[in-house]
């Protein structure tokens, strides 16, 4: 064999090595590509999962906060706690400037063997819209509140100039805040 041959089967045996190399290297690559996608998707699943988690975990914080502030150990509310609650509703109030005639806090009068009760009757002159928003802010107060009674009456103008008077209107509101007995 002379040295020609010798250097074409040479590099007849490299191009095949080179062609073995690259077609094993694109193999290898391709199972590997398709391993991460596998595990890019298995992360993103549990990413997702994660997150529902964390949203969750805030809801349950909220909704600790509530049960928190709505045990008891007394036999009534104090004083301090009624006050708290009627400044925390003034200021919603305030929030959308409805006007107040009135927050009564009521004496318990009622027993009750697993909870503690808080009656309060507000008086509200204000519209529609702002009664609806009045009632989403109170919803997100850290008590546990039930409306009893609303009462919607219109205000009556004494004099026609008031030309807002149409759409305010006369809100009594009955509520009861709660709170539930510790067991000793």
């Amino acid at each position: 064999m002379d040295t020609k041959q010798k250097y074409l089967i040479l590099l007849l045996v490299m191009a095949v090595i080179a062609a073995g190399f690259f077609y094993f290297s694109s193999s290898t690559i391709q199972k590997k590509t398709h391993k991460i996608k596998l595990y890019d998707a298995a992360i993103k699943k549990n990413q997702a999962k994660l997150n529902s988690a964390k949203v969750l975990n805030d809801q349950l914080k909220e909704m600790s906060k509530v049960i928190m502030n709505s045990m008891t150990k007394e036999r009534k509310f104090s004083s301090s706690e009624v006050n708290a609650l009627i400044k925390e509703l003034a200021d919603v109030a305030d929030k959308y400037q409805i006007s107040v005639h009135g927050m009564i806090p009521q004496a318990g009068d009622s027993f009750h063997t697993t909870y503690v009760e808080q009656k309060i009757t507000l008086d509200l002159n204000c519209t529609y819209v702002q009664l609806g928003k009045f009632l989403t802010d109170m919803e997100s107060i850290d008590q546990i509140i039930h409306v009893r009674t609303l009462d919607v009456r219109p205000v009556e103008s004494k004099s026609d100039k008031n030309s807002d008077a149409a759409t305010r209107y006369r809100i009594t509101l009955e509520l009861s805040v709660y709170k539930v007995k510790k067991e000793a």
